[in-house]
């Protein structure tokens, strides 16, 4: 069994941080590695990783770091693994216990894959679980047939862990590339993902300069070096955050940093660009569309004019900006 090393970044959690453990500790493997990289926590976090009662006592390695995002965190880790698989865990999420049992086997047998991950729960605040939460997460109702590749059972090539539940025993497999689905939306979740180090190389980063999305650039960059395989499956929990709807400076800056990563990961390949160019091209003027639209809700009107500049179209938005914004704001509709 070839052994896998776990990187779970935290800052400030915890209270959270012993269940994450207590579920790693449940999935992995007895030679499997625990990487806790402490983003410069001010709370308790290094009295948790180092109690003596905790069923992760003696199997973390602790690493302590200045603050500098969960993509920094990310990073460290990724550097200080011992092995060439590695999987990664949020601090404030969950593994279900067959999560590596399900992984790994797939992973071994095609040592060129780059790597695997599956679909996931969400976990609400009252403890309740909401299984299969990929399919509302990425916006994409198709099947994974159609998604990345037809798939085959996995009990045809790999027996099921004893730790599966019966009602997932129909778990199909799918292998193919998810590189131009990644462009549109993003389908992996970190706590779900497992990657061959030594098939990805420096693929295997995670951005520093992101407010949002630095897994997504990673995700950008692994899918463009090989085929993956996707585990039709729940393998892990994400805890849910209730909080405010998205403000309008939220979805500005959410657009603004998928723009980023798209322009330093496809948009730089040539290839891609060649085959699909076009069609990154529309990406990329709907999310400007989405960036001047809140800047116009906003009253940010001299940056509304500079973007507008850069789109073709957008008749909606050039009247917008012809009309008084505190009638805009009467009418209550915007653009």
């Amino acid at each position: 069994m070839e052994p896998i090393s776990i990187v779970i970044p935290t800052y400030n959690r915890a209270e959270l941080l012993p269940r994450t453990l207590a579920s790693v500790v449940a999935a992995m493997a007895d030679d499997d590695e625990i990487i806790v990289v402490d983003d410069g926590s001010t709370d308790d976090t290094a009295a948790v990783v180092g109690t003596a009662n905790g069923p992760w006592h003696g199997r973390v390695r602790y690493l302590q770091v200045k603050n500098g995002g969960a993509g920094r965190a990310r990073n460290t880790g990724v550097a200080a693994a011992r092995y060439d698989l590695i999987a990664f865990a949020d601090s404030d999420d969950v593994w279900l216990p067959h999560r590596l049992a399900l992984q790994r086997p797939p992973m071994e047998s095609d040592r060129a894959l780059a790597f695997c991950f599956s679909n996931f729960g969400q976990l609400l605040r009252d403890g309740s679980v909401v299984p299969h939460w990929l399919v509302r997460w990425s916006g994409d109702t198709r099947s994974w047939d159609e998604i990345l590749a037809p798939g085959r059972l996995y009990s045809e090539r790999w027996p099921l862990p004893a730790t599966l539940p019966q009602a997932d025993a129909a778990v199909r497999v799918h292998v193919g590339s998810m590189y131009a689905q990644e462009l549109h939306a993003n389908y992996i979740n970190v706590n779900t993902l497992l990657v061959r180090r030594s098939v990805v190389g420096d693929a295997l980063h995670f951005g520093v300069d992101l407010p949002i999305y630095e897994d997504w650039e990673c995700f950008a960059l692994i899918t463009r070096v090989r085929d993956c395989a996707y585990l039709d499956v729940d393998t892990a929990l994400q805890s849910s955050h209730d909080g405010p709807r998205l403000t309008q400076a939220a979805l500005f800056e959410s657009a603004k940093a998928r723009i980023t990563l798209i322009e330093r990961t496809w948009a730089r390949d040539a290839e891609f660009m060649q085959a699909r160019g076009s069609e990154l091209a529309t990406v990329l003027a709907d999310l400007r569309r989405t960036m001047l639209r809140q800047l116009i809700r906003l009253n940010q009107r001299d940056e509304a004019r500079t973007l507008l500049a850069q789109l073709d179209g957008a008749w909606l938005e050039r009247l917008a900006l012809m009309v008084p914004h505190a009638v805009l704001k009467a009418v209550g509709k915007g653009v």
